[in-house]
């Protein structure tokens, strides 16, 4: 998964510009005539200056752009949702292009311009290549991220290195205690090692992997949506985000083996905050694009499917904690934290 690159479709414009040496005006040339996909809805007679009837959708929260098209004007409007008002609005300015609300709208629509112009502005601001600036892993811009990814690798790297520690970490990090699991998966006893004051075991079973595959995905899906997060909303926005997806995303998948397993299985891995930071990132997008924290629809849909792919039984997966961390994340977003 990837943050969208610096190239999202400009605000666009329903501007007109006087060309040359010639008399008869031409749309402005924006990315938005090649990045956006465009839906043409009627023509407008060569006399008619598009300009005004542009101007009136634009303040409507239409966009539009005139191109010309033999003796006249061909309109074409940019989101599709806005096909059928457009329409409408066309067949009403054809039936009396004098009336006054047409002129009147010129001043709406420039602050709507404006308004398009300073938001683009603020995105080109904050969107940066994330994965070029990894290159040097810059650590004091976000210390978390890098912490995190070494947290865990650090303890993958531990369990490898002896079997006793291998022992100790699985005992003291994974949800149930071996003690607990010896004791035949008996569901009734699932909590009780955090009854006796071992609450740590709501996070820790984040930092453990189960392979190499399983961490290397893991740590790069954390080191793109973490990098993005704490460079743009800062650390603690991270901080709070990660601790309370890891205790939610363990619970949630803790209630999920008691509904749908025979025994306690222990699950392992950072995807229950993955997906919680997915979702942050996939709100902030959605509603937030001067944020400039965006992920390509290619990204969102990838990582849905990876979703049901694990609901469908296809992999095991530990999918409890997958859906409630990315509601979670969703959450996140939707409140503007």
């Amino acid at each position: 998964m990837a943050p969208h690159p610096d190239g999202r479709p400009a605000p666009a414009r329903a501007v007109l510009t006087r060309g040359g040496t010639g008399s008869r005006p031409r749309p402005a040339c924006g990315r938005a005539s090649k990045d956006v996909p465009l839906r043409q809805i009627g023509t407008l007679p060569g006399t008619t200056d598009p300009r005004v009837f542009g101007d009136y959708l634009l303040s409507l929260g239409v966009s539009s752009r005139a191109v010309p098209s033999g003796d006249g004007w061909a309109i074409w409007i940019h989101d599709e949702d806005h096909v059928a008002k457009a329409r409408e609005e066309l067949a009403a300015y054809e039936r009396n292009p004098d009336d006054p609300r047409y002129r009147a709208a010129a001043g709406a629509a420039e602050d709507a311009r404006r308004r398009s112009e300073r938001l683009e502005r603020q995105y080109r601001k904050n969107v940066r290549d994330v994965a070029g600036s990894w290159g040097g892993i810059n650590a004091r811009r976000r210390p978390l991220t890098v912490a995190l990814v070494a947290a865990c690798v650090a303890v993958f790297i531990a369990e490898g290195l002896d079997p006793r520690w291998k022992f100790w970490i699985i005992d003291h990090f994974r949800f149930f205690s071996l003690k607990t699991l010896a004791r035949g998966g008996d569901m009734t006893h699932g909590l009780d090692d955090i009854h006796r004051g071992e609450i740590w075991r709501l996070i820790t079973p984040a930092f453990l992997h189960g392979s190499v595959v399983h961490l290397v995905f893991n740590m790069w899906l954390t080191v793109v949506t973490g990098t993005l997060i704490e460079t743009r909303r800062g650390t603690r926005t991270l901080l709070a985000l990660v601790l309370l997806s890891a205790v939610a995303s363990n619970v949630g998948q803790y209630i999920y083996v008691l509904n749908f397993d025979d025994q306690l299985t222990p699950w392992v891995g950072f995807s229950g905050v993955g997906y919680a930071l997915f979702g942050y990132l996939w709100m902030k997008g959605q509603n937030e694009p001067e944020q400039g924290m965006m992920l390509t629809p290619s990204s969102i849909r990838l990582m849905l499917f990876w979703l049901l792919l694990g609901f469908a039984g296809f992999m095991n997966m530990a999918n409890g904690a997958h859906a409630v961390g990315l509601i979670v994340g969703v959450l996140f977003g939707l409140a503007r934290f």
